[in-house]
């Protein structure tokens, strides 16, 4: 798995949460309109909502770990390839250390580039679904 197909999880990720957090309100609607077990039930949905706002944090969190780690894998690889071709042409110590240094600096570029991507499209879902949540919870039964 690549590092582009961990964005296109993550957006199917960010649909599926919206999905369920669509689902709580229209089944916290239908509970409290019937009034089955009390009228609290879209309060309970956006409490739900909450919950889901907190582990969409939580997944971020994670999901850095796999990108960068799987960043570390292909820099060490790159690394690994680059020393060889070097001392296979027999370059001096400074040219190779020169190389070696534009490898680091390019990964380390690549990586800032995509947790701040990451952070930012999983922080807006993450956001968007405490105050939704956060919202309902706490005026869910003043709405119905």
């Amino acid at each position: 798995m690549t590092i582009q197909d961990s964005f296109m999880q993550s957006r199917h990720h960010q649909i599926l949460l919206w999905i369920v957090a669509i689902c709580l309100i229209v089944s916290g609607i239908f509970l409290s309109r019937i009034e089955f077990m009390g009228t609290e039930w879209l309060t309970r949905a956006g409490c739900l909502i909450v919950i889901l706002g907190i582990w969409s944090g939580l997944s971020v969190i994670v999901q850095e770990q796999i990108i960068l780690s799987r960043l570390k894998r292909q820099k060490r690889n790159s690394l690994a390839c680059a020393r060889a071709r070097l001392a296979e042409e027999g370059l001096d110590k400074e040219a190779t250390d020169k190389e070696i240094e534009g490898i680091n600096e390019a990964y380390e570029k690549q990586a800032e580039e995509l947790t701040q991507k990451l952070k930012f499209s999983l922080g807006v879902l993450e956001m968007s679904l405490l105050i939704t949540g956060t919202f309902l919870w706490g005026f869910g039964d003043l709405l119905i």
